[in-house]
């Protein structure tokens, strides 16, 4: 990580204001070199300063409150530095609707990961300061290892020609960000980063409760979430999670049907 020199003086956007953080996100290169020389460039100091002063101060503040981790203003900051070179999570922010708020979420749960937290927790200030939170185990490993062990479990229960558009959808539903879990299932059935793949309604759905658990199990039966603490889990030794693959197929199956009735 290149050394990042004091933020020069640069105007700050006042409150909830978004402008001048897409124009400066739009300006981030997402390859290196660039990536790396960007953040010691005028765009790049300012927005290291603006997350230290937005997000900094009072994450760090939350996580040593609620689970008496110590971090510094700087841990945030640098974070962001890893967290902003993924391309999708640069993709979200500049099209959220509140990048800020995005930005703030996406670094909590990063921080939290960090400090053992459970990936499914909501990542609000109610739930780090709540007192009936359980204490999190730490996962054994990241989220984007368990999406891909994800998509090898359901690879094979899904049409061809749209598995890839299943390995984009289980992405899509692991990397949630700023959207709660109760919003995400209706949100993602009209959202047009998924229609736009080719996905109806019936399969969004049943990829969400594949990826997440259904709601009426409390995320139980969800696959990525298993993955997360033990990578060599099969799915096939878990009644629960044998269900929920075998509902998959039924749903990914009757979509097919439905579809085929409608075009003929």
């Amino acid at each position: 990580m290149p050394v990042l020199t004091t933020p020069d003086a640069r105007t700050s956007v006042a409150g909830g204001e978004s402008p001048e953080l897409l124009t400066v996100l739009t300006s981030m290169p997402m390859s290196d070199p660039e990536y790396g020389a960007w953040w010691d460039s005028e765009d790049g100091r300012w927005l290291y300063a603006e997350i230290s002063d937005r997000i900094g101060g009072p994450l760090a503040a939350s996580l040593r409150n609620k689970y008496g981790v110590t971090y510094e203003v700087a841990d945030v900051a640098n974070t962001a530095f890893t967290v902003l070179r993924q391309d999708f999570v640069h993709a979200y922010i500049l099209r959220a609707e509140d990048p800020w708020a995005y930005l703030s979420q996406m670094l909590k749960r990063e921080m939290l990961s960090a400090a053992g937290a459970h990936f499914r927790v909501e990542l609000t200030d109610d739930a780090l300061f709540a007192s009936d939170v359980p204490t999190p185990s730490q996962p054994l490993v990241t989220v984007q290892e368990a999406a891909s062990l994800t998509y090898d479990a359901l690879a094979p229960l899904m049409p061809a020609d749209l598995r890839d558009s299943l390995k984009h959808a289980i992405r899509y539903f692991a990397e949630p960000g700023g959207v709660r879990m109760s919003h995400l299932y209706t949100h993602a059935t009209t959202d047009g980063e998924l229609t736009s793949l080719g996905l109806v309604r019936e399969e969004i759905l049943a990829i969400a409760n594949a990826v997440l658990g259904s709601r009426s199990a409390g995320g139980q039966n969800s696959l990525i979430a298993a993955f997360l603490h033990d990578p060599a889990f099969d799915p096939r030794t878990s009644i629960l999670h044998r269900r929920a693959l075998t509902k998959f197929q039924s749903r990914i199956a009757g979509a097919a049907t439905k579809q085929e009735a409608l075009v003929g």
